[in-house]
């Protein structure tokens, strides 16, 4: 079974909207197949959320001690105590003794973590914290200059407000798509967001369905996507880029770029490595 036209444009625009890039053929191609799995595009934006991909750090250069120690730092900042903060550090080093990697844990943790609520005493005001950076990376990918900074927190803090009244921040990623995808270019709040939104879509399909590639470093390809506006020109100059960067990296289908395979992510999520029981225990934790 193939992809349909519609099926692979979710998938342009949830990686668009996640990492603010184009995905590549491989990674269209893997998260694809996730589709056609009966997997639905909310739970596939709920398991990206979770990865380290997503977290933004790279923690690969890292010792087991050095990373456990970031990673707390990065995830909790100065936001709980030192006492829960210590709680969760043992807690990590004793899962990478065990075999845990820095993907699964960080993975395992962002997931827990995510789903506390503001009000809790112990971790609420740290949740909160992570929850509304989460929402506003997401608000700014999408928006961009489009919106002003005050207009985009307003959107940041429904995301955050729904969350806390139970939807998934698979389901306000999807919300998020559906409102742009949807939204008339004429719209006097949401016109100028939509425009941009669908010329920056055109060149990640460009880019990974026509060119089928993945020869460009994602760094690369955000920088030329940043360039796209709602001028329909800035198109042709993105799409010019990026043929001038393949003619040089003689791209193959069947390339592969070493710092966004989603593959790896994918099976992370797909393990499951804490079993229940010590999933409940974590739980528990982070919201007594």
């Amino acid at each position: 079974m193939t992809l349909t036209v519609q099926q692979q444009t979710s998938i342009l625009q949830l990686i668009l909207a996640m990492f603010n890039t184009s995905p590549g053929a491989v990674n269209l191609k893997i998260l694809g197949s996730q589709l056609l799995n009966d997997r639905s595009l909310v739970n596939l934006a709920q398991s990206l959320a979770e990865s380290a991909l997503f977290f933004g750090k790279n923690y690969a250069a890292l010792s087991p001690v050095e990373f456990t120690a970031t990673f707390v730092d990065d995830l909790f900042g100065d936001r709980v105590s030192t006492s829960n903060k210590t709680l969760i550090f043992y807690f990590i080093a004793n899962q990478m003794a065990a075999g845990a990697t820095q993907g699964e844990l960080i993975s395992e943790l962002t997931s827990v973590f995510s789903s506390v609520s503001s009000t809790d005493p112990n971790w609420g005001a740290a949740a909160l914290h992570y929850n509304t950076c989460n929402a506003t990376k997401i608000v700014d990918y999408l928006l961009a200059s489009t919106f002003t900074q005050a207009d985009k927190a307003i959107v940041a803090d429904h995301i955050v407000t729904q969350m806390a009244a139970g939807k998934t921040f698979g389901a306000m990623i999807v919300w998020a798509i559906i409102t742009l995808d949807c939204a008339d270019h004429g719209n006097l709040v949401w016109g100028n967001a939509a425009a941009l939104f669908k010329n920056r879509i055109e060149v990640s399909k460009y880019y990974s369905i026509d060119k089928t590639c993945t020869a460009i470093n994602p760094a690369a390809l955000q920088q030329i996507l940043l360039e796209v506006t709602v001028d329909t020109r800035t198109v042709v100059a993105a799409k010019t880029a990026i043929d001038n960067i393949l003619d040089v990296s003689n791209c193959s289908p069947e390339s592969d770029c070493k710092d966004f395979q989603l593959n790896n992510i994918l099976e992370i999520k797909e393990s499951d490595f804490l079993s229940m029981p010590r999933r409940i225990s974590l739980a528990t934790e982070l919201t007594f």
